[in-house]
């Protein structure tokens, strides 16, 4: 060594002259020079990113929204392994903090990223715990972990009660019971978080309302599942039992979206007599709609009516109408309105009417012919007048040149 630090000196710390001179020793210096220099990179990043990391701990508290919270979690997870047990401290002393904050960020969230959220931290904490593993702190990687599961068996869950057994069922909630419900059949017992949802809806009354009607037809067998089975099966007996009362906003509803098969169709098979009645007088010969009255005409349940009246008026105004007195003759129920004897007139009346209309088809087919052949008439005789006018006139006689 003695022997290589004189050849430097004499060199005048010439590199080059002194790898000529001596090319092992010089690599060998310059490799452990260079060992010493990545050593002093390695603690000095070491040390800054362990202050990063111990700065960011110690700011839980100034996190404002959740992806810079993931971004946090995200740091500790990659960084607690590699920066040493005071690391692994500062983060035992700040879980608590650590996991309020989480909570309180979480909270302002809808139900529907509620529970898509909740699962991303209960993932992180899971992760920390097993980052924070290395050191031997049971302590710590059982808080995570514990609390990793506690976030949605117990807070979600929570969150999910509460919204379930608070919320009316309105359009704008679709989305969150379809989260509910894909959540819940992820789960080993859906019913517990499901049976809840079911108690709430069932409050509310399927056939007066409108906003549970608009609720249930947004939904969809794939994302609402059960919700859309039992509403589905709900409505569908309510149109069809004969017996539960539609509020007329939902008739109207339906009424106004073209819907109206479902509307005549629910009052031609209405029993209920008293609301049959009611419906009667709000709907019906309000919408100068001959279906519609037609249908209330169609169902034989007994009610205090105007039928006959309404369907003399209708024959009157439309009298030489064949087509509508033929509908309207065709129709259920008109033949028990005006009785066997009035139907027979109604239906001599609209023979009369078809042999009106085929008669005066005769007569105008008769003009049609009469015309045409008027016409060629006059064309004839247009064309013999001109033919005798070219016989009278006599022919110019050249004279003879002898």
């Amino acid at each position: 060594m003695s022997d290589f630090l004189s050849l430097i000196k004499e060199s005048n710390y010439n590199l080059l002259e002194i790898y000529k001179q001596a090319p092992n020793e010089t690599l060998i210096i310059v490799a452990v020079l260079l060992a010493l220099i990545a050593l002093a990179f390695f603690f000095i990043n070491h040390s800054i990113k362990k202050s990063t990391v111990l700065k960011e701990i110690s700011k839980i508290d100034d996190i404002k929204t959740f992806d810079e919270l993931n971004a946090k979690f995200v740091l500790f997870i990659n960084e607690v392994p590699k920066r040493g047990e005071v690391v692994a401290k500062a983060l035992d002393k700040n879980k608590d903090k650590i996991l309020f904050k989480s909570l309180k960020l979480l909270s302002t969230f809808s139900i529907k990223d509620k529970i898509k959220k909740y699962q991303i931290i209960s993932k992180r904490f899971k992760q920390l715990s097993n980052s924070s593993s290395k050191y031997n702190n049971d302590k710590l990687t059982s808080y995570f972990k514990n609390k990793s599961l506690q976030l949605l068996s117990n807070e979600l869950t929570n969150e999910i009660n509460e919204y379930s057994s608070t919320t009316h069922f309105c359009q704008d909630e679709v989305e969150n019971v379809n989260a509910i419900v894909q959540y819940a059949n992820k789960q080993n017992s859906p019913w517990q978080i499901l049976d809840v949802l079911f108690k709430n809806l069932n409050r509310f009354s399927f056939s007066y309302n409108i906003e549970l009607f608009k609720f249930i037809e947004k939904l969809n067998k794939k994302e609402s599942n059960q919700v859309y089975d039992y509403c589905k099966e709900k409505i569908d007996s309510i149109f069809t039992s004969g017996e539960d009362e539609v509020s007329v906003n939902i008739l109207e509803y339906l009424y106004e979206k073209e819907e109206k098969e479902k509307v005549y169709e629910y009052i031609k098979t209405l029993t209920n007599a008293s609301y049959l009645q009611y419906l009667y007088k709000v709907l019906f010969d309000e919408k100068d709609d001959l279906h519609l009255d037609l249908a209330f005409i169609a169902n034989p349940t007994q009610i205090e009516n105007d039928y006959k009246e309404y369907i003399d008026n209708s024959l009157t105004t439309n009298w030489r109408d064949k087509e509508h007195i033929e509908f309207v003759s065709k129709s259920p129920g008109v033949l028990d309105v005006l009785g066997h004897a009035e139907f027979r007139s109604l239906i001599e009346r609209v023979d009369r009417i078809k042999t009106d209309i085929e008669n005066n088809k005769k007569i105008e087919e008769a003009l049609t012919i009469a015309k045409r052949a008027e016409s060629i008439a006059i064309e004839a005789k247009s064309f013999n007048q001109s033919g005798s006018k070219k016989k009278k006139e006599k022919p110019v006689v050249q004279p003879r040149v002898d």
